[in-house]
């Protein structure tokens, strides 16, 4: 029996196919123009035709483009019954027996219901042999735009090529389109040669324009919007999308503008002024005038890097600049529209993109803050941002030129500068360290936040005190009075601030330093000839210096240092080595670079008590933690442009090496004679006059208290104030020898 000639086998014939793909929907034209083309020009995948899942992704992704009569006839012929073997051989019916189970045509049809033998033989046939004229006319009719508005609009905002701009619209078919998506997942081949050769075949370009695109130093990889998969994947994830583009094409915006808002935040609104900032003068006076002249000079590499603790103002002061430069602030997005935190790649990528976004603009400047995810150091954060150890020297490099080559100026905002490359911090032609305010600042800000609120003078000049109180905080505080309204001001901002505290620090909010016993310089008994005035003098006129005082407790270091910054109209940054220790590998580290960081250097004075536990002789250590932790406190010393004072009553436990690195040695030694019978006329007669006139038996007990200290006396007096009572004179010295005792008791156990 022949079959009629409309139900002929398809064969080559383009009959099969639409005279017009024009009225095909452009995104359904196109992905089946990509798959038709691949496996026209890649006989490699043709083994595949015999696989149903593939043979009916790709049948379901070329039925858009199949005449409708055509299709009927077809139809028609593949749902006859198969009445006689072999009919296959010339008029596509079922095929032999043998080949039966090969082709898998013994399971469910393919999509659309329609009985699977008879179909499948004959379209694997057709898509073996696909008509060059029929993929012309395809070609014709789709062109090369892009379909999906987002992916023009951003080739063309970004300055992509058409062959960037055709990779980006696979990818776009890729994600949206489930059959296409599927047709590479069972394309099965996972050899990097053959993904290039479909890929190319998809896209109609020769490979040797494919794969430039596709370099890591290529503008879509350094954009973070496509990544080429390394081998040993499906032909599905062989071109990844990265979670920037994904971001934009779920936005699809129409416009630079729209794609702009895209990949920037929000400006908070500027709270400060520039005179807020008075320790800053200088740094800001220069970030103006050099982020105006390199606008309009068309300067490249203008990077500016703003570092330190967080709640400092950075992010005000880059918009205080900014403003006051007359220039438009722009932010780098750190969250995806559903709230989602960017990666770094994303960060990165949204950089790089806003970067060419604003290329000729003249009147604005990108602040990239929190970037403490993207900048670390090259052996760690460089691997994980852009992907493998085999590259970081590249991408480092890259990383270097792209600090040199940005046509915009850029501030970069950091809480860690100390986790960031080197390589990359001399490219930062600006950098800014931000301390913690000196007090007079911290006065100025806590009055600007909390002054309409009528709180006592002598609170603000309480909380101005407190060296661990940040900007951060003082706004907190305003917050906190907004919403407690009806409450006692002092008590919602004491409260507040204390709980803060205690959570950042570990202690609430210290009170004002009242010392039991007046403090006087005349009661130093310093070893070394060396007056506390040429000292003085000494540090004044050179602005640094490093100085350990050693000595008893209670022989006035701590208070001297107090002494020292007031003479020197400096704030005295007093930390404890207990709240740098930490039980963590490398934590100890970290915290000490942080507070070196942290200091002004030309308005305050580092002091660091106890410093035995953090300088202990690295001859005596167990661990080879506690030998680093020496080693980075001594490095941390010799880079130390400031005032550095370090207090410790175990010198004899101090490496040998941090001795000879302190320019001052201060031996602290407890009082002579004649400053103990002074000093106890002051405390126990009221006034030191009387040292003179003290009776024999008095004279001769304080002779023999050889390890007597103002801290002695200041402890006598503690227990005076408490207890509420008046002391005789041979009260206060009976306690003065009990204080002595226990301090001689206390060796002995020792």
């Amino acid at each position: 029996m022949n079959i009629p000639a409309k139900v002929r086998p398809l064969g080559r014939s383009d009959a099969f196919w639409r005279k017009d793909f024009s009225t095909v929907p452009a995104d359904s034209r196109r992905a089946a123009r990509h798959a038709l083309q691949m496996v026209a020009r890649c006989p490699f995948l043709h083994p595949r035709l015999a696989d149903e899942d593939f043979l009916g992704a790709l049948w379901m992704l070329a039925l858009p483009l199949v005449d409708p009569n055509a299709l009927a006839r077809r139809q028609a012929f593949w749902q006859r019954p198969d009445t006689r073997p072999g009919e296959d051989d010339g008029d596509g019916g079922s095929p032999p027996t043998h080949r039966r189970k090969h082709l898998g045509l013994n399971v469910h049809p393919l999509p659309g219901g329609v009985p699977g033998a008879r179909m499948r033989a004959e379209l694997e046939k057709l898509f073996r042999k696909l008509p060059d004229t029929l993929l012309r006319r395809l070609a014709a009719a789709d062109g090369r735009a892009p379909t999906n508005e987002a992916i023009a609009v951003l080739a063309q905002t970004a300055g992509l090529d058409d062959v960037e701009t055709a990779i980006l619209d696979f990818v776009d078919k890729k994600i949206h389109t489930a059959g296409f998506r599927e047709l590479l997942r069972e394309a099965c081949n996972s050899r990097t040669r053959d993904h290039y050769a479909c890929l190319s075949a998809a896209l109609d370009v020769p490979m040797r324009e494919l794969k430039p695109r596709l370099r890591r130093s290529a503008s879509l990889y350094m954009l973070q919007l496509v990544r080429s998969r390394a081998p040993d994947c499906d032909l599905e994830d062989f071109l990844r999308s990265e979670d920037l583009l994904d971001d934009i094409l779920m936005q699809e915006p129409a416009s630079a503008d729209a794609l702009l808002a895209c990949i920037v935040e929000p400006v908070p609104a500027v709270q400060c002024r520039p005179g807020d900032f008075p320790h800053l003068v200088k740094d800001a006076r220069r970030l103006q005038a050099v982020l105006g002249s390199a606008l309009q000079q068309g300067e490249r590499g203008v990077n500016a890097l703003l570092y330190g603790p967080p709640g400092t103002g950075k992010t005000q002061f880059a918009l205080v600049v900014a403003t006051a430069a007359g220039l438009t602030p722009i932010m780098i997005k750190t969250a995806d529209k559903d709230g989602d935190g960017l990666s770094r790649t994303g960060r990165l990528g949204a950089y790089q993109l806003t970067q060419r976004l604003l290329r000729g603009r003249r009147d604005c400047v990108i602040v990239f803050d929190e970037v403490e995810d993207v900048f670390h150091s090259a052996e760690n954060a460089l691997l994980a941002l852009f992907g493998g150890e085999a590259h970081a020297g590249n991408e480092k490099g890259w990383m270097n030129r792209s600090l040199e080559e940005n046509p915009v100026p850029a501030i970069w905002i950091t809480n860690n500068a100390a986790g960031m490359d080197r390589a990359f911090l001399r490219r930062f032609l600006l950098p800014v360290s931000f301390a913690t305010p000196p007090r007079a600042v911290r006065r100025q800000i806590a009055a600007r936040h909390l002054g309409e609120h009528a709180l006592p003078q002598a609170l603000i000049e309480e909380l101005a005190a407190d060296d661990a109180l940040l900007p951060a905080h003082f706004d907190a505080a305003r917050r906190l009075l907004g919403l407690q309204g009806d409450a006692d001001p002092v008590a919602v901002v004491r409260e507040g601030l204390s709980a803060s505290r205690r959570l950042l620090h570990g202690s609430p909010l210290p009170l004002a330093r009242t010392p039991a016993v007046r403090f006087d310089i005349a009661y130093l008994n310093l070893a070394g000839g060396i007056a506390p005035a040429r000292l003085a003098d000494a540090l004044a006129h050179n602005g640094r210096g490093s100085l350990c005082f050693y000595g008893p407790p209670g022989t006035g270091k701590t208070e001297f240092a107090h002494v020292l910054a007031g003479a020197l109209g400096r704030e005295l940054v007093a930390r404890s080595t207990a709240d740098l220790l930490s039980p963590y590998i490398g934590e100890t580290e970290r915290k000490l670079a942080g507070l070196f960081a942290q200091i002004d250097v030309e308005r305050s004075i580092l002091f660091l008590d106890e410093i035995d536990s953090l300088l202990r002789d690295r001859r005596r250590s167990r661990h080879s933690w506690e030998t680093t932790q020496v080693n980075e406190l001594l490095q941390r010393m010799e880079r130390f442009p400031g005032i550095f004072i370090a207090a410790t009553n175990l010198a004899g436990q101090l490496d040998p090496a941090a001795l000879r690195r302190f320019d001052f040695k201060l031996h602290f030694r407890p009082l002579d004679p004649t400053q103990r019978c002074a000093l106890f006329a002051r405390e126990a007669l009221g006034d030191e006059s009387h040292a003179e006139a003290l009776p024999p038996a008095i004279r001769r007990t304080l002779d023999g208290l050889e390890t007597l200290t103002p801290g002695d006396f200041a402890n006598v007096s503690r227990q005076r104030e408490l207890l509420g009572e008046t002391l005789s004179a041979q009260d206060c010295l009976r306690r003065l020898v009990v204080e002595c005792r226990w301090k001689q008791q206390g060796e002995a156990l020792a």
